[in-house]
């Protein structure tokens, strides 16, 4: 390898995270339409679909019997309670596209990125692909305001997933990264130069070699 040019880099598994409304769900689809290559992780939930989403496309929704069928196999590579339902990843998945170096991108809540965090130190392969990013809304009544926008939650909702975001928002500096969010499309370019930056990483590139992936 040393005298030879690389022939791809490595896949990575790139998630981004922050409390609901943030902008993290807008950000990674956006990534996925317009970066080559990049492709969205499709996660699990016991929740209802809302309007126009579709199962395996947007989440493989199961109902509570089958998310606990799925636990008891170790079918999951991360799982959580996130307000009144439970959110997984599903280890089959990930195993898949990385290892025909597809590129991941996932926008995941805090709780599930520090799942990730620990399935991480236990799998020195995943280690090396992971790629965390905290996105930081500028304070908590633009966090308000987003909430409001979306349409999509109750009044009490908008309040429980504002109280959760006063203790989220102390977790980013457990993150690889911090992006003070300021703009969609400032967001975009930060966010996308950082996967690039991370893409040709030579302690990553090296270590994944030697590990053979």
């Amino acid at each position: 390898m040393d005298n030879q040019p690389l022939d791809q880099l490595p896949a990575l598994l790139f998630i981004l995270s922050g409390p609901a409304g943030s902008g993290k769900t807008t950000l990674c689809d956006r990534l996925v339409a317009e970066t080559t290559g990049l492709e969205r992780l499709v996660t699990s939930t016991t929740r209802t679909p809302r309007s126009g989403e579709i199962d395996g496309r947007d989440y493989f929704f199961f109902d509570d019997a089958e998310f606990d069928r799925l636990i008891e196999e170790g079918a999951f590579l991360e799982w959580a309670h996130v307000h009144t339902h439970r959110y997984g990843t599903l280890r089959k998945v990930v195993d898949d596209k990385l290892s025909r170096n597809i590129d991941l991108c996932m926008n995941i809540d805090v709780q599930g990125a520090a799942s990730f965090r620990g399935a991480a130190e236990r799998d020195p392969k995943l280690r090396q692909r992971l790629v965390t990013v905290f996105l930081m809304p500028p304070n908590l009544e633009d966090l308000r305001t987003r909430l409001q926008g979306r349409a999509t939650d109750s009044a009490e909702e908008i309040e429980l997933r504002l109280r959760t975001a006063v203790s989220e928002l102390g977790e980013w500096r457990h993150y690889d990264f911090c992006v003070q969010s300021r703009s969609k499309d400032v967001d975009f370019h930060v966010v996308r130069s950082i996967w690039e930056a991370e893409k040709q990483r030579v302690e990553r590139i090296l270590s994944l070699h030697q590990q053979g992936t």
